[in-house]
């Protein structure tokens, strides 16, 4: 684990040392050293280990939101979002009525009905409900051009239902001569 530098916020009457891992206090000081020390800002984001692009993100947040644009928050979306019941009930219905119809096509029908929806959301309610189909196959060009096995000759011995196949005819040893 990697450890990190430790802080403090230094005046005039004292130091205040900051926890490691509060990273909101930390990003505020960084702040802070920033805009107010006079410093080159290259030292300052050396000295906290961030990227100056991090610095301008945590700069803008901060002035947005104040101390709360500083806190981590978790990646994906900030409030819950649900296919509206009605969405769903479209593409259920759809696939059960018409299996031949792809994700794609139910999203186009979905789009023309007002509902922007994506094909990976169709994908997603169909797998919910069970109802995805496997992939489509096709024939593979080789299989395709692979000639049919030749049918048995009259003369040839038919095997009996149940019994071991013949094994396959040996061919005779080469001595290496040429005709």
């Amino acid at each position: 684990m990697k450890r990190l530098p430790s802080h403090e916020i230094k005046g005039p009457g004292g130091s205040l040392p900051l926890r490691s891992d509060d990273d909101a206090a930390v990003d505020l000081v960084m702040l802070i050293e920033g805009e107010t020390s006079g410093r080159d800002l290259d030292t300052v984001l050396n000295q906290f280990g961030r990227s100056r692009s991090t610095y301008y993100e945590k700069l803008r947040r901060f002035r947005e939101q104040g101390v709360e644009g500083l806190l981590s928050r978790p990646p994906g979306p900030r409030s819950p979002w649900r296919r509206p019941m009605e969405v769903v009930r479209y593409v259920v219905t759809t696939r059960l009525r018409h299996p031949d119809r792809t994700a794609g096509a139910i999203a186009a029908d979905l789009g023309r009905m007002g509902h922007a929806v994506s094909v990976r959301s169709v994908e997603r309610t169909l797998s919910q409900f069970g109802l995805t189909r496997p992939p489509a196959r096709t024939a593979t060009p080789a299989a395709a051009n692979t000639p049919a096995p030749e049918p048995a000759s009259a003369d040839a011995p038919q095997a009996t239902p149940g019994a071991p196949a013949a094994p396959p005819p040996q061919r005779a040893p080469d001595d290496g001569a040429s005709e």
